[in-house]
């Protein structure tokens, strides 16, 4: 398993574009928003945005992209891509024989989730370099940087609660490429899903009750984790989340572990 899960790891180094745009983009582009959007007020004002930054805090906040919509369609390419790819070029069927089935796909799951966790993490790094530039532009050093002693337990909850998401997404994406054999017919599904919750979320408003859609119901984590809205709910949401996983998962491997892949 574990010469399987490098494996797949080597495949995606050697694929730049797809490593890039697939996985370590989203969250990249987050950090570049943020950076525009200070500029953009430093050339309106003449002033850099002043307060004290909290790192860990502003990078757990920086960690609700895994539910951007937008963010979903570049991940999507990226993750379809990965199983697509063994369709494709036909080589199923020279990867069957050496390993078994739940083996292989477990392995490209683990490769896909390590790729967007240091897709993550480097975000986190870029953002926290972001702030030490900003705090010595403003001449005040590091004295604008800290980390409070609760930060640590939100910006855990925040990775967890997006890592789940992510995870979630994965499993969608597998199923559908596996189901239909094609990039295309996975990615727009999804990508669809997430816009369809985002434009249903804006046109219903707060609601009591909770729509079980992946991305509604992460967000109602996330507004438990940093507004402290009820709790409940968020438990609700984590459920919820975790039924798509196992759901979709377990769909997934159902499908490919009787796929005929004599030919593929």
């Amino acid at each position: 398993m574990r010469a399987l899960f490098f494996a797949e790891l080597q495949k995606l180094s050697r694929q730049p574009a797809v490593l890039f745009w697939g996985f370590l983009s989203v969250p990249l582009m987050a950090v570049l928003f943020r950076l525009s959007l200070d500029g953009l007020v430093y050339l309106r004002t003449g002033q850099m945005t002043r307060g004290e930054v909290d790192l860990l805090l502003s990078s757990a906040r920086l960690f609700g992209v895994s539910g951007n919509s937008v963010g979903h369609l570049f991940y999507a390419i990226g993750l379809s891509s990965v199983v697509f790819a063994e369709y494709r070029f036909a080589t199923w069927r020279l990867l069957v024989p050496r390993a078994s089935r739940s083996q292989l796909l477990a392995a490209k799951y683990l490769a896909c989730l390590t790729c967007l966790a240091i897709g993550l993490l480097l975000a986190l790094t870029a953002n926290g370099f972001v702030s030490l530039v900003q705090s010595l532009m403003q001449g005040e050093g590091l004295s604008l940087l800290s980390i409070r002693p609760g930060s640590l337990a939100v910006f855990a909850g925040a990775l967890s609660i997006a890592m789940l998401e992510l995870a979630v997404l994965t499993s969608l994406v597998f199923l559908l490429t596996i189901l239909s054999r094609s990039m295309f017919a996975a990615v727009i599904p999804v990508f669809l899903l997430a816009i369809g919750a985002s434009i249903l979320q804006v046109y219903l408003g707060p609601t009591r009750e909770l729509i079980p859609l992946p991305s509604l119901v992460a967000d109602a984590a996330r507004d438990w984790l940093f507004s402290g809205a009820a709790p409940e709910r968020a438990l609700m949401g984590l459920a919820i989340l975790t039924a798509w996983l196992v759901a979709a998962t377990g769909a997934g491997l159902l499908a490919f572990t009787r796929q005929q892949l004599s030919a593929e």
